[in-house]
C-alpha cells in the first residue's frame, strides 16, 4: 500500500519544519515517512495543535482553524478544556496545515506574514483564501502548487 500523498513530505521541503510548528521543542521522532504516518495514525495531541493556533496571531480565528482540521467549534472548545488526541484524519489535516504554513513561511520569510497570506484571497487561487482550500486534499494541492510557483517566480 502506498503512503497517502498528504503524508509524504513535499519535494524540497524539510519535514522537520512542520513537525516543529506542531510540536515545538518536544519534537517527536519521525525519521521517515512511515514513522510520520504512524504519528498521524496515533493522533497528534490536541494541545500541541492548539498551541500552534495560539502562537500565530492572524490565525487565532478558531472557526477557520476548526474548519481546516475538520472539527466543529464546539468540539474545539471542549478540547481546549479537556485535551485528548486528535483523530487520524484530524491529525493528517493538521499536518497538511503545518506543512503549508511552513512552506509559506519559507516563501514570505516570516511566520506572521505567512499567516496573513493564508487568510488573504489570492488571484492565483481564483480569489480564494488559502486557508479556505485546506479543507480537502485537492485544495491542499492547489495551495501547495501555488506556493511552489510563487517560490520560483511563476505566477501563471
Amino acid at each position: 500500500m502506498a503512503i497517502p500523498e498528504a503524508i509524504r513530505p513535499r519535494q524540497g521541503q524539510d519535514p522537520t519544519k512542520p513537525l516543529q510548528l506542531l510540536f515545538g521543542k518536544e519534537l517527536p521522532q519521525a525519521r521517515s515517512a512511515y514513522e510520520l504516518h504512524e504519528l498521524i495514525e496515533k493522533g497528534f495531541p490536541s494541545e500541541t495543535v492548539l498551541t500552534l493556533l495560539q502562537n500565530i496571531g492572524p490565525l487565532k480565528d478558531r472557526q477557520a482553524f476548526a474548519k481546516v482540521i475538520g472539527m466543529s467549534e464546539r468540539t474545539l472548545q471542549r478540547r481546549i478544556k479537556h485535551p485528548e488526541p486528535l483523530s487520524a484524519e484530524q491529525s493528517s489535516r493538521a499536518w497538511c496545515f503545518a506543512e503549508v504554513l511552513s512552506k509559506a513561511e519559507e516563501v514570505f520569510g516570516d511566520r506572521q506574514e505567512a499567516a496573513k497570506w493564508m487568510l488573504t484571497p489570492a488571484m492565483g487561487l481564483e480569489g480564494r483564501a488559502p486557508i479556505d482550500l485546506l479543507t480537502t486534499q485537492v485544495g491542499f494541492e492547489l495551495v501547495d502548487d501555488f506556493l511552489t510557483r510563487m517560490q520560483y517566480g511563476v505566477y501563471s
